[in-house]
């Protein structure tokens, strides 16, 4: 482990004025927050980002308000969640209509590409739970640490199929996603993101 973080800070420390956008997308309980918080114990310099959520004037402007806060000259944003939440959770749980829906996965490829013509390296990574393993995990969580248990966590395994339908559209419909394991999650999204540094 030692190895890998001082080569990850080493591709940091020489990658210029590269603008990184590092995405982790995942089930609940999937293991997002425990790789940003990896990333903070060893000091890894990044800008996070998690707003995966909409509010009531976010609704109807989903990816424009992501332009503000994509990563600026010389810097990693890591996004714990993305504007891909419109593209699996949204139409699940009904934080968006159906049209709204609709028009993100007819716009959000293009989108990306823009971004990405603009210079801006998008690098996306889905992490992979059973749905044996999440409920373990959720059921975990919702006795030890009961604050951090939400509403949404308690319909995840009933949403579970239906979750796997969205998520597979998204990887149809946008491509090019890194897919990592829980169990395994953090050493291959230290990989992943030493690939991307370097």
């Amino acid at each position: 482990m030692k190895n890998t973080i001082n080569m990850l800070k080493e591709n940091i420390s020489e990658m210029g004025d590269r603008k990184i956008a590092f995405v982790l997308e995942g089930r609940d309980a999937s293991g997002k927050g425990g790789f940003v918080k990896l990333l903070l114990k060893h000091d890894i310099p990044f800008v996070y980002r998690h707003q995966g959520m909409p509010t009531k004037t976010r609704m109807k402007k989903w990816l424009s308000d992501y332009e503000r806060v994509m990563p600026k000259k010389g810097e990693i944003t890591i996004f714990d969640r993305s504007w891909h939440t419109r593209s699996w959770v949204h139409p699940v749980f009904g934080y968006c209509t159906k049209q709204q829906y609709v028009n993100h996965m007819r716009k959000v490829y293009k989108w990306e590409q823009k971004q990405e013509n603009q210079g801006i390296e998008i690098y996306k990574n889905w992490i992979s739970i059973s749905k044996d393993r999440q409920a373990e995990v959720l059921e975990r969580r919702k006795i030890n640490k009961p604050w951090k248990y939400t509403s949404s966590d308690a319909l995840a395994i009933d949403y579970f199929d239906a979750i796997t339908d969205a998520k597979e559209k998204m990887f149809q419909d946008c491509p090019t996603w890194n897919i990592v394991s829980k169990d395994t999650g953090k050493i291959e999204l230290l990989d992943a993101l030493i690939r991307a540094t370097g």
